[in-house]
């Protein structure tokens, strides 16, 4: 079957922004009825109606990242929710890169802490977090190191992948260089793991039991640029950004890369 997205590409005057006075909006979620949930550096997340109003849900709003005196502090201290994700009620589940932990966010506001700690020791920085169908946490946690941006380098592999499920936490991947986001395919046999620093895709088999196995590099092993974002379309392409470039590009089913959009043309 034809990939309906051959020849495909984005018409930059054809791009339309949503959301107004957003802080640092890294990962945006999606309801059926066209309401978007923003991560917001204040403190929380940005509630967009389909009539485009706003309103900032946070449990205590924060302005030390808008304030920061430098982006060393500014990207490792205080509160910065980044990935999000449904729980199976609908709260909010908040991956916390500055707090350095996952946390659980009613759409009032309150909050808790879901996890900071993985065997006795400091979770990390805690990047991304998604839901599967049978309603276990995959976690993603670029770095040990405090101040990530010492991370973003190639020769740094200290980036894993974590499950939590009926058993607890543990990790079930590690040795990445700067993990990212992390996606499911459609039947859930996959897990596509985003190396910034790699600057690449792995994925990995998964068993039933929630084990990791036969990591591979997916599409090419240098992507131009450090990917970031990445989600599937209902034709089985993966979507990717090169955030630091500039790009959106997906890789085919068969891993064949296709660059949609570059903003340096």
């Amino acid at each position: 079957m034809a990939n309906p997205l051959d020849g495909f590409q984005v018409d930059p005057g054809a791009i339309e922004y949503v959301g107004l006075d957003l802080q640092r909006p890294e990962c945006i979620l999606a309801e059926r009825d066209g309401t978007l949930w923003s991560a917001d550096a204040r403190g929380g997340v940005m509630r967009i109606s389909p009539d485009g109003t706003q309103e900032l849900i946070a449990q205590v709003e924060s302005g030390s990242f808008a304030g920061a005196a430098d982006d060393a502090d500014r990207f490792t201290s205080g509160t910065l929710p980044n990935g999000l994700a449904f729980a199976a009620n609908g709260d909010l589940l908040v991956s916390n890169f500055g707090t350095d932990r996952l946390e659980r966010m009613k759409r009032t506001g309150e909050s808790t802490v879901m996890v900071d700690q993985i065997d006795g020791q400091p979770i990390g920085k805690v990047n991304f977090v998604l839901r599967d169908s049978r309603d276990r946490i995959w976690l993603t946690i670029s770095t040990r190191i405090k101040n990530w941006m010492q991370a973003v380098n190639p020769n740094v592999g200290d980036g894993y992948v974590a499950l939590l499920d009926e058993k607890g936490l543990r990790i079930v991947a590690d040795g990445f260089r700067f993990t990212n986001e992390v996606r499911l395919d459609a039947n859930e046999e996959y897990l596509y793991v985003v190396e910034t620093a790699g600057p690449c895709i792995t994925r990995l088999r998964v068993r039933e039991d929630g084990s990791l196995t036969d990591r591979e590099v997916f599409g090419p092993s240098d992507l131009g640029g450090p990917p970031d974002g990445i989600a599937f379309d209902a034709h089985g392409n993966l979507w990717g950004t090169l955030v630091m470039v500039d790009k959106l590009f997906y890789l085919t089913p068969e891993g064949d890369m296709r660059v949609i959009l570059d903003d340096g043309d």
